[in-house]
């Protein structure tokens, strides 16, 4: 039985950025009812400040990326969930705001973005079919880079955006290149 589409886009992005030894990968996907390039999924590789896992347990740093990459989803939706809803019980080991590095958070801000075609970088390489590539990413204003400052503070140097059938995959990294 194959697996589901979410598993197996988590495992491509997972080798993708593991693979370049890059901070994180995103996939942004096209909703076809507003045309507009939406978070689909993402993996962070990047650096981790605390260990906390739900499973307190010794895992690999390739498992642990893993669960921090679900751990952030989850805070994010926790997060948001608290502006309509009372806040709900977490598991003691979950998450909290002031566990995450800079990278973490600009990894877990980007959760809120999107981008119809031809604006921000994803929308750029969606509309022009072609890569996307910043370097300077933490130095540019927020017209060449939407999330310059949320870079700024988390040092990531480069991203590049590739375009997809129906969406972008981005890498970001905190080196130059």
């Amino acid at each position: 039985m194959a697996a589901p589409l979410g598993n197996r886009l988590q495992s491509m992005l997972q080798a993708a950025v593991q693979s370049v030894h890059w901070t994180y990968s995103l996939f942004w996907q096209l909703c076809p009812q507003q045309v507009i390039l939406v978070w689909g999924d993402g993996y962070y590789n990047g650096a981790i400040k605390t260990r906390k896992t739900v499973q307190p347990m010794e895992v690999s740093a390739e498992e642990a990326s893993l669960q921090r990459s679900q751990q952030l989803r989850e805070l994010y939706e926790s997060l948001s969930a608290g502006e309509t809803n009372p806040p709900t019980r977490r598991p003691c080991a979950a998450l909290s705001p002031e566990d995450l590095t800079e990278s973490e958070w600009f990894y877990l801000m980007c959760v809120s973005f999107s981008f119809p075609p031809g604006v921000g970088l994803p929308g750029k390489a969606y509309a022009r079919r072609q890569h996307v590539w910043l370097t300077g990413a933490n130095e540019v204003d927020s017209k060449t880079f939407s999330r310059a400052i949320l870079a700024k503070s988390a040092r990531i140097q480069t991203v590049v955006c590739i375009p997809l059938l129906d969406g972008v995959v981005e890498f970001g990294t905190t080196l130059i290149y």
